[in-house]
């Protein structure tokens, strides 16, 4: 007991990050399956309200469009511009929906913070059970601890943060709003998991007592 605590040491806060992960995937999933209906309502509302507002927005510009055509000398021109500006405003204000509703895209992105939250956390704490019994150098055990570690806390974070920012900014834009929180997730998730099966092909073929890699491994 004593002997795998000295082991796990290294990476005991990253292990503690992970086991968060996994603890607030479960608390996720219960919020969302006793406030799916009030969390879905209240998107749809939303949704609905900013629906009925682009399309009164719309509408007034068609009624300035009609003001301004009934003033023009070349009626022909004028309502060739007319049309334009109809279909214009028509893509300004198209958002797609991946689900068919932006609040169907909104409680799925939601959804998905739970299933990171479970998977992540899962691979984090595989990660870094493979990290804790590797030749590796304690520091560098540390330092593989916090980047597994934040990774599994930060990348499900953005999904939901995302999933609350979809309605009223869109799919796109919300996605766009969280790439300050999707970004260094990614890096540290993908960038810990390349830079430790690297790490680990060295030791595999050999090299390890190497001058050029020796500096990473605890050589006994």
């Amino acid at each position: 007991m004593i002997e795998s605590g000295h082991i796990l040491g290294p990476v005991r806060h990253g292990l503690l990050m992970a086991v968060s992960a996994l603890l607030l995937g479960v608390v996720w999933a219960a919020y969302l399956a006793t406030n799916h209906e009030q969390l879905h309502s209240g998107f749809a509302a939303k949704e609905a309200a900013i629906q009925a507002k682009e399309m009164h927005d719309q509408m007034q510009d068609m009624r300035m469009d009609g003001m301004s055509l009934h003033h023009m000398h070349a009626p022909g021109m004028a309502t060739d511009n007319h049309d334009h500006g109809i279909a214009g405003n028509g893509v300004a204000t198209q958002i797609h929906s991946h689900s068919g509703s932006l609040a169907g895209d909104a409680m799925q992105r939601l959804l998905r913070g739970h299933i990171h939250f479970m998977g992540v956390g899962l691979l984090a704490m595989l990660m870094l059970m493979f990290v804790a019994f590797s030749t590796l150098k304690p520091c560098w055990k540390r330092l593989f601890g916090w980047t597994f570690g934040f990774g599994a806390l930060l990348y499900p974070s953005a999904w939901i943060l995302m999933g609350f920012r979809t309605v009223e900014l869109g799919p796109q834009a919300a996605e766009a709003s969280v790439l300050w929180l999707f970004g260094p997730a990614v890096a540290l998730l993908l960038g810990s998991l390349l830079l430790f099966m690297a790490i680990m092909l060295i030791e595999w073929a050999g090299l390890k007592k190497k001058p050029m890699f020796s500096w990473i491994f605890a050589i006994a």
